[in-house]
């Protein structure tokens, strides 16, 4: 008599190295230039608004690019697309370190907008879909902790590279660790596909396509994402013109971040018991109720608290949300072409954002009107939300 099969343990290796490729991919490609925009306007002259729209470029591309590295992903595997995209990112690091001029400069932005396509959360989680199967909600989570201290690792030692040897040599040096860190780590410490169902994954997209669920959980994350984002770049002014003076604002902002890991540190508990679905459910109505603490704060700090506790979870939840959602909705066979065109919308969204919110404050002289518009955007993410948990196939495996 043979005996039992014993199941493979997890792959928790996997986990472990995008632990540590997500953290340095998010803090060269998307949050170094938050401190390095002065600099480069200081030194060649360019406009601060041109500096950052090819910021804003970049994450144009990345929604462009977000469904053809989702298919790939589906075809090739996490291994081949992440170091091909680390490849990207350490060129167009040293490109916009090398840039003499802003056409090239913003060039460069475009290549690093692809090279986030191919490295940031979206195919990670597309790989630990792949990977770990019915365990990948708790591989998402772990990988989101750690990501989260991207922007901890980003600020300071960017500072401190641009103080000693200026915003070029502080991009090369990024451009460095993706050579040395994050192409190494993809290409050994991933795994390679053989074999396989790819043939069969554009079409499973295509009947994906027909689901009402698939259309109310995008247009819940395009909206989602555009209130997030816009409230993540302005808090501080907001908080300004509410009655804080810099440093409280400063301060009070600085605590999204802690509640970031905070929210994603309750998917272990009571959260992680629960559908994906019906967690972008509370979320999705944690967020216009934050903000209409926001809107109330008039210079208090206990209900701007509120605003910082209920913004930063909901909004750290809501990126293990976004990572577990197409497989909860539709399973997950075709994980990553499913992904990227439920996050494309959401990174056009995204990218527009912080835009249209100054736009607002423009035309209505004050952040007051942007505030009520935001929330009523995040109660349209709620509804569309609950349709695509009520719309929603039975558990997919």
């Amino acid at each position: 008599m043979s005996a039992p099969e014993v199941p493979a343990p997890p792959p928790w290796g996997v986990v472990r190295v995008l632990s540590v490729t997500q953290t340095l991919a998010w803090a060269s490609l998307y949050y170094a230039i938050a401190v390095l925009a002065p600099a480069i306007e200081a030194d060649t002259g360019w406009r601060r608004d041109w500096v950052m729209g090819g910021f804003t470029l970049a994450l144009f591309v990345q929604g462009a690019a977000a469904l053809p590295a989702g298919l790939a992903i589906d075809r090739f595997g996490g291994r081949v697309v992440m170091t091909a995209g680390s490849v990207l990112g350490a060129l167009a690091l040293a490109a916009l370190a090398a840039s003499p001029g802003l056409g090239l400069f913003w060039l460069a932005w475009a290549l690093a907008g692809a090279a986030m396509a191919a490295t940031l959360y979206e195919p990670a989680f597309a790989t630990i879909t792949a990977t770990f199967g019915p365990l990948s909600r708790r591989a998402i989570t772990i990988v989101t902790l750690a990501g989260g201290l991207a922007s901890t690792l980003s600020f300071p030692v960017s500072l401190w590279l641009l103080q000693r040897f200026g915003w070029r040599a502080t991009f090369a040096a990024w451009a460095v660790l993706q050579l040395l860190a994050c192409l190494p780590l993809h290409w050994f410490g991933l795994p390679s596909i053989r074999g396989g169902r790819a043939a069969r994954r554009p079409v499973h997209l295509r009947g994906v396509l027909r689901a009402p669920a698939y259309w109310f959980a995008t247009a819940a994350l395009a909206l989602g994402g555009l209130v997030t984002t816009a409230i993540g770049v302005h808090s501080i002014p907001i908080l300004q013109e509410k009655g804080f003076g810099a440093e409280g604002a400063v301060a009070l902002a600085s605590l999204i971040g802690p509640m970031q890991v905070a929210g994603r540190v309750l998917e272990f508990g009571p959260l992680g018991r629960l559908r994906p679905t019906w967690v972008a459910v509370v979320c999705a109505g944690a967020v216009p109720a934050s903000l209409l603490c926001l809107l109330a704060a008039g210079g208090s700090w206990w209900i701007a608290t509120a605003f910082v506790v209920l913004y930063g979870a909901a909004n750290g939840v809501m990126t293990i949300v976004r990572g577990a959602l197409p497989a909860d909705l539709f399973g997950r066979e075709g994980y990553g072409g499913i992904a990227g065109a439920m996050a494309t919308p959401a990174m056009f969204a995204r990218a527009i954002a912080p835009f249209a919110a100054g736009v607002g404050w423009t035309v209505f002289g004050g952040y007051g009107p942007v505030l009520l518009g935001l929330i009523a955007i995040g109660l349209g993410s709620l509804v569309a939300f609950v349709l695509a948990a009520r719309t929603a196939p039975a558990r997919a495996g």
